[in-house]
């Protein structure tokens, strides 16, 4: 199997999964709060629906040749796009109402039908995403694992504590975090001195450095850190992405971290989820 074959059969299986668990809970249980901010557990799959829904239509689109944008797109404000995204899925959720399951298994169904149609083409064919562009039908399989997985996270910690991500989709995530750190970015005034941050993620050793208005990411510990933190790939993932706050991972013992504490209050202001 290739590494693409690999990354298609873990979306299909985190979609799966998902789904299955989605047919256990109660009405009342769909109302819960998430542990996506200020996101109930409906809003998540409306948001996971609404997304298959649109990385189908691009991805049809892309086979077709066709990677521009959509006729009539105007381009968002950044800082405006995922307020918008949110109201557009909570409105969705109420036109759903009682059709989730539904909704989810034709969305789903279509986005494997264009998988299962690429396999047969090129995955570096391009489609349009409207963040990034033009971009490689293997960089939406991608895409894709990242919603299920951080998104099934949010959907099963409402129910059970010990909840944690696939652990098939923590490699995946793991080579995504320098476009997800660039994604979530939110610059503040230029710094007088660079903050630098040193990871330790299983093993393997890289360095954040921040100027204020920009970061660069350096796999490499080259400079003498002004904090460094240390995590297993899951944790630093589910904090990278603002599910496990600094203060709940240093008392739970998920995170450990030596130096000025109070970098990592800057840390979650400049990287802040989308």
């Amino acid at each position: 199997m290739t590494e693409i074959e690999h990354r298609v059969a873990v979306a299909k299986r985190l979609a799966t999964n998902i789904r299955d668990y989605l047919d256990d809970l109660t009405p009342q249980q769909w109302e819960l709060p998430s542990a996506c901010a200020e996101w109930q557990v409906q809003d998540v799959v409306s948001h996971l629906i609404g997304g298959a829904e649109r990385q189908a239509e691009s991805m049809k689109r892309g086979l077709a040749g066709d990677s521009n944008p959509p006729v009539g797109f105007v381009p968002p404000q950044p800082a405006e796009l995922s307020s918008a995204n949110a109201r557009r899925d909570i409105a969705r959720r109420n036109e759903m109402s009682g059709h989730f399951l539904e909704s989810f298994d034709v969305s789903y169904q279509k986005l494997h039908q264009e998988f299962d149609e690429f396999s047969d083409v090129s995955w570096d064919t391009l489609c349009w995403h409207v963040r990034r562009g033009a971009m490689t039908a293997a960089s939406y399989v991608e895409l894709r694992i990242q919603e299920l997985a951080i998104h099934d996270f949010d959907i099963r910690s409402a129910f059970q504590p010990d909840a944690g991500l696939d652990p098939d989709s923590v490699p995946v995530l793991l080579d995504m975090t320098p476009r997800w750190l660039g994604m979530c970015f939110r610059p503040s005034e230029k710094l007088s001195k660079p903050v630098v941050y040193g990871f330790d993620v299983d093993e393997t050793q890289s360095q954040l450095i921040v100027t204020g208005d920009a970061f660069e990411l350096r796999p490499d510990a080259a400079l003498e850190p002004d904090l460094s933190l240390s995590a297993n790939g899951e944790q630093y993932l589910l904090f990278t992405y603002g599910r496990l706050t600094a203060e709940d991972g240093i008392h739970l013992g998920r995170l450990s971290v030596t130096g000025e504490i109070s970098h990592l209050d800057q840390f979650e202001a400049w990287f802040k989820g989308l």
